[in-house]
């Protein structure tokens, strides 16, 4: 027999939550959740069924009632962390995906997320996706050192004494250093098709996604 009660809170990192029906709180894990993952005020039907690993206790299985994201469902083709970006593919289409329309967990290569579809800003005949849930990885925001900005800065400066150490950055800073060939500031070309939101090479494009 269903049951309702109202969404209580989801552990991103350990991939379960709690819906509260009355005065109690039911366990849930990420996969009991049929269709959209739930938010907070959110009130969800389930059924109530015993613990595979305490029959004793009781837990929520087919949850339901989500409304967290968009309203088209794919499955996440790639999603570079370090860069940000990816693709959500749906019925045959990409859709380019930046870290900063994701909320929740970090989405991985097979997910299936939700997210809705819009017209690209740098290229109106591309499409992105925006509002979307459902990766199963880590908390946005909190992979590689708490983000990709402050993050990625942070770890660059920890780095650098042992770059240099190694001759880092082109080999020093004359020749090919800061600003010339291979150094820090030379370099590739930036990809245009990635500003336009519509590069399908990732990381082996041979232009920069910087």
């Amino acid at each position: 027999m269903s049951s309702q009660g109202s969404f209580k809170s989801f552990n991103q990192n350990r991939g379960f939550g709690f819906i509260t029906s009355g005065d109690v709180d039911y366990f849930f894990h990420r996969s009991d959740i049929q269709g959209k993952p739930p938010k907070e005020g959110d009130v969800l039907s389930f059924d109530i069924a015993p613990s595979k690993k305490d029959p004793s206790k009781m837990e929520a299985k087919n949850v339901t009632g989500g409304t967290a994201g968009g309203n088209t469902q794919g499955t996440v083709k790639f999603f570079n962390e370090m860069k940000g970006y990816g693709f959500i593919e749906d019925a045959g289409v990409s859709h380019f995906l930046h870290a900063t329309d994701i909320s929740g967990g970090t989405p991985m290569e097979g997910d299936t997320v939700w997210f809705d579809i819009v017209p690209s800003e740098k290229d109106p005949s591309k499409t992105a996706a925006k509002n979307v849930v459902g990766g199963s990885g880590y908390p946005m925001g909190k992979g590689y050192d708490k983000g990709y900005g402050k993050g990625y800065g942070k770890d660059m400066w920890g780095m650098m004494p042992m770059m240099w150490g190694y001759g880092g950055f082109g080999g020093g800073f004359g020749g090919k250093g800061f600003g010339g060939g291979k150094g820090f500031g030379g370099g590739k070309e930036v990809c245009r098709q990635f500003q336009q939101g519509n590069c399908s090479y990732a990381d082996s494009c041979r232009f920069s996604h910087e």
